[in-house]
């Protein structure tokens, strides 16, 4: 906590007295010391803020660290960010989902290194218009850190991703499969990438994206990949959502996914520098849909085109056979839920979601943490239309952002993807 500003109150009276309601559950005393202290670093958030708080109990000495998840309170950057619709997501996926998914495995017999269980625990919520919380025990108690977004992983990170994703995505296979009748309400839920603050948010930004991705190939030198890139690229937001992200599109094998799998989401555990868990954050954009789109995003947004070459397609088999394995695992079947021909047909279908996910990521992947502008002052720019397509990325990373995003096109093209 060193050089972090220390609070005494978290700056929404009522996530203030939720966090207190909670520190008292879990200590069982309210005789408490509160020492709240900034969570994140400029960079790794963009829709919420973060608050780490470290409860102790003045008797006993017993401590607790807890993670508050707040919205930002400027009426710009909610709109822009469409926080109310996030937060709804993000609370139904903690109170509702989660659950029903951690139930069902239990009752399947699975130990937690057997299911999918790589996501934080909850401790409470609010949905109180312009006080929405989300309060999670702290995870870097146990260990676990956000790795360098601007540094390559290794095969063990993505390897721990792919299987969560993997275990993910298998459940919600056996859960329809066993029992519809819970997973309908979760089936029907809205595409928060489509509502309309959303869509007024991300259309301009994906115009401009787009462009900027096109400009960096060279029709002389890769006609084919600028041409089979820009059939892509040309496509407005809603198009492309409306194939990408309905789940009816890619039945009978859509699944409850992440859908927002890049680094700053993600945390890790190491031991002897090397990776052994990992846990999911952020959930706001979970949605139903073809479970290619999140495992596809995460590569082509996480790796490197010399990654591809040598790991590809080792975590394309990775990720089916712990698919198969954990359906199996679940009491279904997966030669009739997800056969492996099934699975090529959706990369085949939707794989692409990997272009359209680098484009719009990978300019603040790329961007250090002290050139990341100003977020109000970046709504503002979006909200009266102006060109922020330049907005993320300056000097050296530059270079960076030209090669893993043209490195993306042409392996898209490789693979038949576009």
């Amino acid at each position: 906590m060193a050089g972090k500003e220390v609070a005494d109150q978290l700056p929404v009276a009522s996530s203030q007295r939720l966090l207190l309601e909670l520190a008292i559950a879990e200590l069982g005393s309210d005789n408490l010391d509160l020492e709240i202290t900034a969570g994140s670093s400029k960079g790794d958030n963009y829709s919420c803020t973060i608050h780490r708080i470290r409860a102790t109990c003045r008797g006993t000495g017993k401590q607790v660290c807890i993670i508050a998840k707040l919205p930002p309170q400027n009426e710009l950057r909610r709109k822009q960010f469409f926080i109310r619709s996030s937060y709804d997501r993000e609370i139904s996926v903690y109170n509702e989902i989660f659950p029903m998914m951690m139930e069902f495995q239990l009752s399947k017999g699975l130990k937690p290194s057997e299911s999918f269980h790589q996501v934080p625990h909850c401790l409470g919520t609010s949905f109180v218009d312009h006080e929405e919380a989300i309060f999670m025990r702290d995870l870097r108690e146990e260990g676990f850190r956000m790795v360098d977004r601007q540094k390559d992983m290794s095969l063990e990170h993505f390897q721990l991703m792919v299987r969560a994703l993997a275990r993910l995505h298998a459940t919600s296979l056996a859960l329809k499969d066993q029992h519809p009748e819970r997973m309908k309400r979760f089936i029907d839920m809205p595409e928060i990438l489509t509502l309309p603050d959303a869509n007024a948010m991300m259309e301009p930004w994906w115009s401009q994206m787009a462009t900027r991705t096109m400009d960096l190939l060279d029709e002389t030198k890769e006609p084919d990949v600028l041409q089979r890139t820009k059939k892509v690229l040309t496509k407005s937001w809603p198009e492309l959502t409306n194939v990408l992200f309905k789940g009816e599109h890619a039945e009978p094998y859509a699944v409850i996914a992440h859908g927002d799998c890049w680094h700053n989401n993600l945390l890790y555990k190491h031991e002897d520098n090397k990776a052994v868990d990992i846990r999911l954050l952020d959930w706001q954009c979970c949605r139903y849909t073809s479970p290619v789109v999140d495992l596809t995003c995460f590569i082509f947004i996480a790796s490197s085109k010399a990654f591809r070459d040598e790991h590809y397609q080792h975590l394309l088999d990775y990720y089916y056979n712990n698919v198969a394995d954990s359906i199996r695992r679940l009491g279904s079947d997966p030669e009739q839920l997800f056969p492996r021909t099934a699975f090529h047909q959706q990369l085949a279908r939707f794989g692409w979601a990997g272009l359209v996910m680098a484009a719009i990521c990978l300019p603040v992947i790329t961007t250090k943490a002290e050139d990341v502008p100003d977020l109000e002052q970046f709504v503002e720019q979006i909200d009266a239309g102006e060109d922020v397509s330049k907005a993320f990325g300056s000097g050296v990373v530059e270079a960076t952002y030209r090669q893993k995003m043209t490195d993306c096109c042409r392996d898209m093209v490789r693979l038949g993807y576009i």
